[in-house]
């Protein structure tokens, strides 16, 4: 994963990851999963009681007891949820079921049938129209039947005609039958205008009562629903939630006791989290002091504390206190440090100093990565060599090198042993041009890398004995 940030003069940036361009906001949200920066003024992270928590179990491999307890968190969750929700019902109770019953009362009243909208605007479409449809059923009805000339008599004499035609001789194939037909299908359509027209006229008074339905269907739409399917749907919700609050005091008193049995079931797994915790701290604070005794801090001693936070008002009670909870657990952390012998343990962060600190995220992740190596990450240490020497920097320095076997490690050093141990070498450098300040950052070659390593060894000074020394540090000898 290859993550860019360009800074122009100005001051202006642009940032990519994997040559997609992102915004600063969404690389400091990725950043934390990727980088860890270990220096003077870093300590806010070890810092951080959650932190530390997950710093135990990650040393403890505890991923299916967390995985257990945030189940039965959530599990706790929804039970309180739906008990929250029943006492609010039960609060606003008698309003509610006022509510209910105003409305049942006012859509019972209208009683409206599924359909019915539709074949009352049909039927009104037909009865303001009434007069225009007589007029044409009765022009209709006249010519086919009643008229001087009617269609129906001009058939039965075309008919008649047709079968004259064939006592002479002549046979027009299934003519005769076609024409009965014609005159039957007429007939036929004489009979529904008629009923037609006979519907049409309606009784009187009736557009005005279909007018007055449909307004009332209309203003049941308009409160309940944007169809009468929806009106009738909202109807069957009110009579559901009438039987629900008719019985809300007894499934109270169920909701109840479910939240409190999946409390007590949370409960159960996070006192197994907390001894898993307890156990692996002590493992864990021992590691890494054992790690710390090479880095010059032999004699520091660790321990993480374990403690519940009292919260008024929590349901969950330990010996008699309200205390805070939440899906990772109960006890929360505190990381405590005694750099040198005699010393009181105290929260590390008030005591380390920038170097101390730097060391002390060094050794808890030499410990984590032998204990579970996991996927690569980008380390960054400063000031993590402050005030070592000798055979404790070589110390560092093969530390350091064996992290970068698994992460990538990026190093803010003075002590040539780290430098020479590295893969890749830059020298940091401030330059003076136009009276401004530039900081230039430069990759160093091998005979470059050669000339800086004689640096740092010589004090500046560049000798050859220095130079010698550098080749052996570097392994180029």
């Amino acid at each position: 994963l290859i993550v860019r940030r360009e800074v122009s003069a100005g001051g202006r940036s642009r940032c990519w990851i994997n040559d997609v361009s992102v915004t600063a906001r969404a690389l400091q949200r990725v950043a934390p999963r990727l980088l860890a920066i270990h220096g003077q003024h870093e300590q806010y992270g070890l810092a951080d009681s959650g932190v530390q928590r997950q710093l135990v179990d990650d040393y403890g491999g505890h991923d299916s007891l967390l995985s257990e307890t945030r189940l039965r968190f959530e599990a706790w969750r929804t039970a309180a949820d739906e008990h929250e929700r029943l006492l609010r019902a039960q609060a606003s109770r008698r309003d509610r079921l006022d509510t209910i019953s105003f409305q049942l009362q006012e859509i019972d009243g209208v009683d409206p049938q599924i359909g019915e909208h539709e074949e009352l605007c049909n039927r009104r479409l037909v009865l303001r129209h009434a007069a225009r449809l007589e007029e044409l059923t009765s022009a209709l009805i006249e010519g086919l039947s009643e008229g001087e000339a009617p269609v129906v008599d001009a058939l039965a004499r075309a008919e008649r005609a047709l079968d004259e035609i064939g006592e002479l001789g002549v046979v027009l194939e299934g003519g005769s039958q076609r024409m009965v037909e014609a005159r039957v299908h007429v007939e036929e359509m004489v009979r529904e205008i008629q009923n037609l027209a006979d519907r049409s006229l309606g009784e009187p008074g009736e557009l005005e009562d279909v007018e007055s339905r449909l307004h009332l269907l209309d203003q049941l739409m308009l409160k309940y629903g944007s169809s009468l399917d929806d009106v009738l749907a909202h109807r069957e919700s009110l009579v559901r939630e009438r039987e629900e609050l008719r019985s809300v005091e007894e499934r109270v008193e169920e909701a109840e006791s479910a939240a409190a049995r999946a409390l007590a079931s949370f409960e159960d797994a996070a006192v197994s989290l907390d001894a898993a915790r307890e156990k692996a701290g002590v493992a864990f604070a021992s590691a890494v002091e054992k790690v710390l005794a090479n880095l010059a801090m032999k004699g520091t001693r660790l321990e993480f504390q374990w403690r519940a936070r009292a919260e008024a008002g929590s349901p969950l009670e330990r010996n008699g206190q309200r205390i805070a909870f939440d899906a990772d657990g109960v006890n929360e952390c505190m990381f405590l440090m005694a750099a040198n012998p005699g010393e009181e343990l105290r929260p590390m962060a008030r005591i380390a100093s920038g170097g101390e600190l730097s060391r002390t995220h060094l050794a808890i992740r030499t410990v984590l990565r032998s204990r579970r190596p996991g996927d690569g990450y980008t380390l960054l240490f400063d000031e993590v060599d402050t005030g070592l020497g000798g055979a404790t920097a070589a110390a560092l320095a093969d530390l350091l090198a064996d992290l970068a076997a698994v992460d990538q490690v990026l190093v803010v050093t003075h002590l040539p042993q780290v430098a020479a141990r590295a893969q890749t070498h830059y020298r940091v450098e401030k330059t003076s041009k136009k009276g401004r300040a530039i900081t230039r950052v430069v990759s160093l070659d091998g005979t470059e890398r050669e000339a800086e390593v004689a640096r740092m060894l010589d004090g500046g000074e560049f000798t050859e004995t220095a130079r010698a020394h550098a080749r052996v540090l570097l392994g180029t000898t």
